[in-house]
């Protein structure tokens, strides 16, 4: 039976001081060609034919973009490999949900000394791109991210960066998951940037998105497993992404990072926003599940009471007990937790990791359900761990 091992990589992930540094356009900041979108999770298959969710956020993305006139012409960029979808972990980018990113997204950095790592500007509470919908007004929403809130926010970071691991450590102690709720970091960030803004329209949208943490803590805790990844060990068992693209889940392990071990994704389960809306859940879609492989997330739940109550019907007897067993050591800024998902580990106990994950309609349409619960399966890991061992 495969065994947990301990080689430096959480060392190098707990070494990293993440820093939300600036805003800068996709095709500037990695360097993202014309036409090609980047997408959640591992690579498709057949990325002419994404799933609804992600197709409906690429199509937006071409109207956007100015790409196609409509979303007809758009559909058929799209199946016909014209625009190409690419996994935006392969160009140190990560998205959230079923959103789509293009040369003209506004993204966030987040670095350290050791590097960079990006992910998707959030844009107000509404209609989002990353919920997989076709709703008209994600178009006017992101036209103002990236005309307006991209630049001032960018212009407020100049020569002062914002640390983010105190604002994590705020949000934890004030309820937060840093997954499924970002509440009490979100108002520390407020806190931090209020001074440095003009516009009173963005001022009033940090205030009223409790949720405008999480792509800067996604792209924060991207940088960590970056960072557990370089130089790793080639038989690290370390998980440094857990990923799903709305057909597979996928995890890479910092001893063969550029590797995807993937398996046929479930859809995360919760409670509805709307009961009566009869809208099937879509397979497990987003990068944020790096969060929850950090050490955040439904392995937060402990501390977020509010999030941990929706949860209740979903999670196992034992599963504090349980979910620990499978995090290889303690974070120095957040000793209350365990920190590092170990696929040895997982394999070893056989015990389902858990991420707080949200609910998005299959149909393309409906948006964003309710939050979600999502239990990877344990023989991913194990098929994972054994094979660098071969």
């Amino acid at each position: 039976m495969t065994s947990p091992i301990r080689d430096s990589a959480l060392e190098r992930l707990c070494a990293v001081r993440p820093q939300w540094r600036a805003v800068r356009f996709a095709r500037e900041a990695v360097a993202l060609p014309d036409l090609t979108l980047l997408h959640a999770g591992p690579p498709y298959e057949d990325p002419c034919r994404p799933p609804a969710p992600v197709l409906s956020s690429a199509v937006l993305c071409c109207l956007h973009e100015g790409w196609a006139a409509s979303e007809r012409d758009a559909e058929r960029l799209i199946a016909t490999g014209r625009v190409k979808l690419v996994s935006a972990q392969s160009y140190g980018v990560v998205t959230p949900l079923a959103a789509v990113i293009s040369g003209g997204t506004a993204l966030v950095e987040v670095g350290d000394p050791t590097g960079a790592a990006w992910s998707l500007l959030g844009s107000g509470a509404g209609p989002q791109l990353r919920f997989g919908s076709r709703d008209p007004a994600i178009l006017h929403r992101m036209k103002w991210r990236d005309s307006i809130l991209a630049p001032a926010l960018d212009t407020a970071l100049r020569g002062e960066p914002v640390d983010l691991l105190p604002l994590a450590r705020r949000g934890l102690d004030n309820g937060d998951d840093l997954h499924a709720r970002t509440t009490g970091a979100s108002a520390a960030l407020y806190e931090v940037l209020s001074a440095r803004l003009t516009d009173a329209s963005i001022n009033t949208m940090l205030q009223q998105t409790p949720l405008f943490f999480l792509t800067l803590w996604m792209a924060a805790c991207r940088l960590m497993t970056l960072a557990a990844a370089r130089n790793a060990d080639p038989a690290s068992t370390l998980v440094v992404s857990l990923a799903g693209n709305g057909v597979d889940v996928g995890i890479q392990l910092a001893g063969r990072p550029s590797h995807w071990h993937i398996a046929v994704a479930d859809a995360p389960a919760g409670a509805p926003l709307n009961p009566a809306l009869e809208v099937a859940a879509a397979r497990l879609t987003g990068d944020s599940g790096v969060i929850d492989a950090v050490g955040f997330g439904a392995q937060a739940l402990t501390l977020a009471p509010e999030p941990a109550s929706g949860f209740a019907a979903w999670l196992p007897p034992e599963w504090q007990r349980e979910q620990a067993q499978l995090y290889a050591g303690t974070h120095p800024y957040f000793t209350d937790l365990h920190c590092g998902l170990d696929a040895a580990r997982v394999a070893l106990y056989r015990i389902a990791p858990l991420a707080a994950i949200a609910m998005i309609g299959a149909d393309g349409r409906a948006g964003l359900l309710g939050r979600g619960l999502f239990a990877a399966p344990a023989s991913l890991f194990a098929k994972a761990a054994q094979s660098l061992q071969t």
